[in-house]
């Protein structure tokens, strides 16, 4: 069994090289995508409330519903047949939450909260996605997300009804007290924070 070792790299035609990385880099993001992307008839079956707590925890993250009930689990979940709260926050700290499952926050009528920490999936396509739930959410945090840019951070400003939006480690966004000008002009009802 050969060992590839740094000069055996080295030898190694960089289009090879690449091409394994391209296959390996979307390999995953297709997984990704299937574990993020909505299936109609199962919001239809169980609800978007339910859909979208599945969606969240599927893909690592946390969810309250408004009965105060915390859950980090998805094995956690309850039956089908049993009645479920309504969400009313999503915790995507450390998860691999996508762009792709956005459109599962549309019908939650009583979600207010999003924190999306440390998601290296979270892109300006994510920050776009946000606005399905525009007519309830409150609160935003987005911190530690590294394909996060200045086009993503322009997006919020249709999120009207925020009252408190706190951004920080935004490492692809040049001039962050800049766009929280910006978004302070759109959202004059906001508190807009950088810790």
């Amino acid at each position: 069994m050969a060992v590839l070792t740094l000069s055996r790299l080295s030898n190694i035609h960089p289009l090879k090289l690449n091409i394994r990385t391209c296959q390996y880099r979307y390999f995953w993001e297709y997984v990704n995508m299937m574990f993020n992307k909505p299936d109609p008839t199962r919001i239809k079956q169980v609800g978007p409330d339910r859909a979208c707590a599945e969606w969240v925890l599927r893909n690592g993250g946390k969810v309250v519903w408004t009965n105060g009930q915390k859950l980090d689990d998805y094995n956690k979940l309850p039956s089908d047949d049993i009645k479920m709260p309504q969400l009313t926050e999503i915790d995507g700290s450390d998860s691999s939450i996508s762009h792709y499952g956005f459109p599962h926050l549309s019908g939650c009528n009583m979600l207010q909260k999003i924190i999306l920490h440390n998601d290296k999936y979270i892109d300006d396509k994510a920050m776009n996605g946000l606005s399905y739930g525009k007519e309830t959410l409150i609160y935003l945090q987005v911190s530690k997300c590294p394909n996060v840019t200045e086009n993503g951070l322009q997006k919020i400003k249709v999120l009207s009804k925020l009252k408190d939006l706190v951004l920080f480690d935004l490492q692809s966004v040049e001039n962050l007290d800049e766009h929280l000008k910006y978004l302070k002009s759109h959202l004059p009802e906001c508190s807009i924070r950088s810790i």
